[in-house]
């Protein structure tokens, strides 16, 4: 079998890219080049999309977001905020028995990893997107590996049956009050409610405004979402949930609620209404991605979702982690 060729590709070569995004199980709209330039020009960060040739054609690859550091540090990150799985791809032929699609992998993964190692990154991060669960060519030649979770809710299956007494209680109390749920594309709406989400924790939002502005115009050009609002008899809006699609899933990207209203059951209501309607449209599952924060952990158990693992990688060299420790033993005495 000949080898595999890395090297980065070219912008002209992204459309490419993206049909093998849309080709491939792992593949979601997080690597998708039309996402990683918005994280690229908003938040001002370099972006290189390497790719795997095998006889010319594109079989795999990975987008890196890098940094330099006053000439000192060099890092690298397959993902950035609000961007939570864009780690490396890989093309196999389903032809092929299990035996020859792991022995495809590897040599397309430890292809990729050589590269990486070859590019002056003083660390390097890669987070693989759940289903490409494969990490050994990587955990065998010295990367750190760190297992995460998600959960996914089976659309395919009754939802009413799944759910516990204390979510129909608080989806009975919800609607009672006279709560109720519709679908918006109000980017004023969603700011509005993200921003008081975080200023009640004294904290800034996650991203600038203008990332928001640049996501729900492709949402709008491209249908790859939708946001679903919570509102109260009177029309005002007090909790909302934003939504992308998959392939055959959705996931739950970003959620916002009025900390000032008191009333239980919003977030509740509007997974229970989101759910109904993702199943009418033929969805299989949605990844409501809230495995690894406790509270929302227990939350979601509710609606008896299946807990997903996936996996990133870590590669640092000496002088990353002794600049680190350095930098935490300074930060530990400061008052």
């Amino acid at each position: 079998m000949n080898e595999i060729e890395v090297r980065e590709l070219l912008p002209s070569e992204y459309k490419e890219w993206d049909l093998l995004v849309e080709e491939v199980q792992p593949g979601t709209l997080f690597h998708t080049s039309q996402w990683l330039e918005i994280c690229r020009d908003i938040l001002s960060r370099n972006l290189r999309i390497y790719g795997c040739f095998r006889d010319d054609k594109l079989v795999g690859g990975c987008p890196i977001f890098y940094k330099d550091y006053k000439g000192v540090l060099r890092v690298g990150n397959s993902t950035c905020n609000m961007t939570d799985y864009c780690g490396p791809l890989v093309k196999e032929d389903s032809r092929s028995k299990a035996g020859k699609r792991i022995q495809e992998t590897h040599e397309i993964l430890n292809a990729l990893r050589e590269f990486l190692c070859s590019q002056g990154f003083d660390m390097i991060h890669l987070r693989f997107s759940p289903g490409l669960e494969d990490v050994r060519p990587f955990t065998w030649n010295g990367w750190r590996s760190e297992v995460h979770y998600t959960h996914y809710l089976d659309l395919k299956e009754n939802v009413d049956e799944n759910i516990s007494r204390k979510i129909k209680k608080e989806i009975r109390s919800a609607s009672e009050s006279g709560l109720s749920t519709r679908v918006s594309n109000d980017l004023e709406t969603y700011y509005d409610l993200l921003f008081k989400t975080y200023e009640k924790q004294n904290l800034d939002p996650p991203l600038p405004r203008e990332f928001f502005e640049r996501v729900f115009k492709l949402i709008k050009e491209k249908n790859i979402g939708y946001m679903l609002v919570c509102e109260t008899p009177e029309g005002k809006a007090v909790a909302t949930h934003l939504t992308l699609y998959g392939k055959k899933c959705t996931v739950a990207w970003s959620s916002a609620r009025d900390p000032s209203f008191n009333q239980r059951g919003t977030n509740t209501l509007l997974y229970y209404n989101e759910f109904l309607d993702l199943k009418s449209r033929g969805f299989e599952y949605m990844n409501v991605m809230a495995g690894n924060v406790p509270r929302f952990a227990d939350f979601i158990m509710g609606f008896s979702p299946r807990l997903v693992p996936y996996y990133s990688v870590t590669l640092e060299n000496k002088k990353y982690s002794t600049i680190g420790t350095l930098h935490d033993i300074v930060e530990s005495f400061k008052i």
